[in-house]
């Protein structure tokens, strides 16, 4: 009982102290500010690959390469620079087939796939590019994006807006 006493009574002790560090804090007003541009894309990225089937992992693989050596070589005489086409994934899986059972499986085959992104930096030229990249080959085309090949600008204006956003925020908390 003693121990519960004498804590109390330290609390009690402490409870201005610690108040009054606080009351000699100045007082803040925080603020956050919105900022927007708008602007229109001027370059696109394709998502697109080339899946094949083979008997063995390696004929899949090797009918993959072949097929996909013919999409980049559409690319490039569509303009796309080596710089442009980045590979993004490469699978080999097994194709499985299964008993009546479903309890035992055996392998029928193997399926290969390679994706690349592909930057478009001229919009005019869009259409041709997704019409030579699926020509000979392309076979998987998993989505379209446009985008801006320098956002920094675009970037730094919308900061600009969102700070004086903030800054006549404060001002009208201020007041």
């Amino acid at each position: 009982m003693r121990i519960l006493k004498a804590f109390v009574l330290a609390t009690l002790l402490a409870a201005p102290a610690a108040t009054a560090g606080l009351a000699e804090s100045p007082a803040t007003i925080s603020v956050s500010g919105e900022g927007r541009v708008a602007t229109s894309p001027d370059m696109a990225t394709i998502s697109l690959g080339v899946t094949t089937f083979g008997d063995t992992a390696a004929a899949a693989m090797a009918k993959n390469s072949e097929e996909l050596g013919k999409v980049m070589a559409n690319l490039t005489a569509a303009g796309i620079e080596d710089k442009d086409i980045q590979t993004t994934g490469l699978m080999l899986n097994p194709n499985w087939s299964y008993d009546s059972s479903g309890t035992s499986g055996t392998i029928n085959g193997y399926t290969a796939m390679n994706m690349v992104n592909v930057r478009v930096r001229a919009l005019d030229g869009l259409g041709g590019v997704l019409d030579a990249a699926v020509k000979d080959g392309a076979n998987t085309l998993n989505g379209l994006t446009f985008g801006i090949a320098e956002p920094q600008p675009v970037t730094d204006a919308a900061r600009k807006l969102a700070v004086a956003d903030a800054v006549r925020k404060a001002g009208l908390l201020a007041e």
